[in-house]
């Protein structure tokens, strides 16, 4: 059965490249992961380390490219493929991109500036994503068991963060109109502390980032206060290894506090629908920051290659499968795939076919807010990025006409393990498996301080 899908997705592969290599966006996520590299085998055994992915503000993959290291050499074929596809769709450059690390120039040009430098040369801004640099104080804390450790992650995001006035005011408004005559009598303060809860916080009201002079105050008084009483469990451990140590972090870290603003007059949120609430319009909101929604896409990465392992031709197969359909998925799941879409595929290029067809028979296209995809240019995605890099030279075409020659030809090929040698590498497998990318950012287990939050009139940062 799985040889049969194989050599189904094997005559679909160039329209799921084409779709892939067809997408755009103005703000990115640049980050890696490691865990599904794990489950290369056999010839491609050890031969990756890295899979470096590149997403949109929907959350579509742009490119994904396997490595067996991240540095400038090997990641600059993809910065330039990248690069060129904007320029060969004549779209313009994003306007920013969000990273884990190498965002900021302490003793020169970063990193990620110098791969996309013909970006970063017309404007596009480099920003830390602000949950990355919230868990690098994990470095000076005992555990994150200790019973103040989720306050003190609380007050670093309330450091960083203000909430729309406006927003607020509707949402106490609505959550005031389900039960008039029981909150009568409480103020605002304590609708927002005892009624209001993180889910109607992180969907309804709109956070901007306070200056970097601000968050610098906060986060200080935060810290001053911890190394204190405050900072002790009832065994009286304290939460911080020692006054030296978050001292240390903390001197690291301010270096960043610029680069986790938000660009000034640039809206981080979109409305992705309006929502009825005991009778008040509330508006929905999607943020474009950060690098959540990619730290999501790796958690589910694994899933695309099904068992603990695959050799290279299926995982390449399943790889270009996997992330055709995550894009279809959420162009769907956003405002514009939501509003004049007729038909979802998970292969884009067939509706682009379908437009001809009937632009041909009658003179009329069937999707009209269908976007015709790029012409592939030289870009490697997947397995073939690190193909290229070992075998010299390489050719797209040639590699996946080899392969259908193979999958054709190859007798189905059924290994027969004992149920005992099949059960203790299944449950080696489970011991090895390391939590990867599974995104604290996309859950945000940080509860806020709804006491203390901070309020403003700005909808964007100044």
């Amino acid at each position: 059965m799985r040889k049969a899908f194989l050599i189904s997705e094997a005559d679909n592969i160039e329209d799921y490249r084409t779709q892939i290599m067809s997408t755009f966006g103005q703000v990115l996520k640049y980050d890696s992961t490691k865990k599904i590299c794990k489950k290369l085998s056999g010839d491609g055994k050890g031969t990756a380390e890295w899979c470096t992915n590149v997403a949109n503000e929907q959350g579509q993959i742009l490119i994904s490219v396997l490595t067996c290291e991240e540095s400038l050499e090997k990641m600059r074929p993809m910065a330039e493929g990248l690069m060129e596809r904007y320029r060969r769709a004549d779209e313009a450059p994003p306007e920013l991109m969000y990273v884990d690390r190498g965002c900021c120039r302490i003793h020169a040009v970063s990193s990620v500036e110098q791969l996309f430098s013909d970006w970063t040369d017309r404007g596009m801004l480099v920003r830390l994503d602000i949950f990355h640099w919230i868990h690098r104080f994990d470095a000076a804390l005992r555990t994150d068991h200790h019973p103040k450790y989720a306050l003190f992650k609380s007050a670093l995001s309330a450091a960083v963060f203000a909430y729309n006035k406006d927003d607020m005011a509707l949402l106490v408004q609505a959550i005031r109109a389900g039960h008039p005559t029981n909150y009568a009598s409480l103020t605002d303060s304590q609708i927002i502390e005892l009624r209001i809860s993180k889910y109607d916080l992180s969907h309804y009201v709109r956070r901007i980032t306070v200056s970097a002079q601000e968050t610098c105050v906060r986060v200080q008084c935060a810290i001053d206060l911890l190394k204190g009483a405050a900072g002790m469990d009832e065994n009286q451990v304290h939460l911080f290894k020692d006054s030296a140590a978050i001292d240390h972090v903390w001197e690291n870290q301010q270096k960043h506090l610029e680069c986790i603003q938000d660009p000034p007059g640039r809206n981080m949120y979109t409305i992705t629908k309006y929502v009825t609430r005991n009778g008040v319009r509330l508006a929905r909101y999607s943020t474009v920051r950060g690098s959540n929604s990619l730290e999501g896409f790796h958690s589910f990465l694994p899933d695309m290659i099904p068992g603990p392992h695959c050799a290279a031709v299926p995982f390449q197969f399943y790889l270009l499968a996997g992330i055709a359909r995550w894009n279809s998925n959420r162009e769907s799941a956003s405002v514009q795939g939501r509003k004049g879409r007729k038909h979802m595929v998970y292969m884009s290029p067939l509706v682009h076919r379908l437009n001809q067809r009937c632009q041909e028979l009658f003179g009329e296209v069937e999707e009209a807010k269908y976007r015709p995809p790029v012409p592939a240019g030289d870009e490697r995605i997947g397995l073939e990025y690190l193909f290229s890099q070992s075998s010299e030279p390489f050719s797209t075409p040639d590699h996946y006409a080899q392969t259908r020659e193979t999958l054709q030809a190859d007798e189905d090929e059924d290994e027969d393990v004992p149920a005992g040698v099949a059960e203790e590498e299944e449950e080696l497998q489970e011991e090895d498996d390391d939590v990867g990318y599974s995104s604290d950012g996309e859950r945000d287990s940080l509860t806020p301080l709804r006491n203390r939050l901070c309020l403003t009139d700005q909808a964007v940062a100044a």
